[in-house]
C-alpha cells in the first residue's frame, strides 16, 4: 500500500469552512476510486487555517489512474479557489499493517502479528471514530483538542496527532498519527494524554475503527 500525508495551509484562515465543503466531492469521489482505503483532507482542530491530508491506496497503480482519471485533484477547485501559504507532501511504502488493538484488547506499538520487527520504522495510524450522538461532533472536537496540542508538545517522537471531523461523514472523526518510532509510539500508549483521549471519546459513546502502518519513505 502506498500512504500520502499532507500539510495545506490556506493564506486566508477564515475561508476554512467554504475551502473544506468545497472539496466535499472530490474527497467523496476519491474514496469510491477502486484501489481506495481511505481519502481525508480536514481542518486541523490545533493550527488556524491548516487542512490536515492522507490517503491510503492499495498500490501506487491504484494512485496513478485515480490522478490520471476524471476526479483527478485541483487544490484551486476542491479548495473554492482558496489561496494558500504553504504546502508540504510525504509519501510512504507499507511495509506491514495490522489492527492497533490485540484481541484482550490492548494498544500495542509493536506488529504483533508480523513475522518480523522493524522498531525503527516510522508508524502512521490512521481510524474512523463515528458517535453515537452525530451532534456532539462539534463539541467532541473542541474537547480534544487541549489533548491533541499536548500530545505534540510533551511527547517526543509525535510527528502528527489529528482528530478531526470528517467533511463529508456527519458525526464521524477522522485520526491521523504519525510516529517517530515503535518505542515513541509505545510510551503515547503509557502516557496520561492516551488515557484521557480515550476517556473522552469512551464517554461519548463510539464505534471506532483503528489500524496502524509500519512504513518507509517511498
Amino acid at each position: 500500500m502506498i500512504l500520502i500525508s499532507a500539510e495545506l495551509d490556506l493564506a486566508d484562515p477564515g475561508a476554512m469552512g467554504d475551502a473544506v465543503a468545497a472539496a466535499g466531492p472530490a474527497q467523496l469521489a476519491a474514496r469510491s476510486t477502486a484501489g481506495c482505503h481511505a481519502y481525508v483532507y480536514a481542518p486541523d482542530p490545533c493550527v488556524p487555517g491548516r487542512v490536515q491530508g492522507y490517503e491510503l491506496w492499495e498500490d501506487e497503480q491504484a494512485r496513478v489512474a485515480y490522478l490520471q482519471g476524471p476526479a483527478a485533484p485541483d487544490l484551486s477547485v476542491d479548495l473554492g479557489g482558496a489561496a494558500l501559504s504553504g504546502a508540504a507532501r510525504a509519501s510512504w511504502q507499507v511495509v506491514a499493517s495490522e489492527p492497533v488493538y490485540d484481541d484482550t484488547p490492548r494498544a500495542r506499538a509493536d506488529f504483533f502479528s508480523a513475522s518480523e520487527q522493524a522498531p525503527d520504522q516510522q508508524i502512521v495510524i490512521l481510524g474512523e471514530i463515528d458517535l453515537d450522538d452525530p451532534s456532539q461532533i462539534d463539541g467532541a472536537i473542541e474537547r480534544a483538542t487541549p489533548l491533541q496540542q499536548a500530545t505534540r508538545d510533551d511527547e517526543p517522537g509525535c510527528e502528527a496527532y489529528v482528530f478531526a471531523a470528517d467533511p463529508v461523514v456527519d458525526g464521524r472523526i477522522v485520526v491521523y498519527e504519525l510516529w517517530e518510532d515503535q518505542a515513541t509510539l509505545a510510551a503515547h500508549f503509557e502516557h496520561e494524554n492516551y488515557f484521557a483521549m480515550g476517556g473522552l471519546l469512551r464517554s461519548l459513546g463510539i464505534t471506532a475503527r483503528t489500524a496502524k502502518y509500519r512504513c518507509v519513505p517511498a
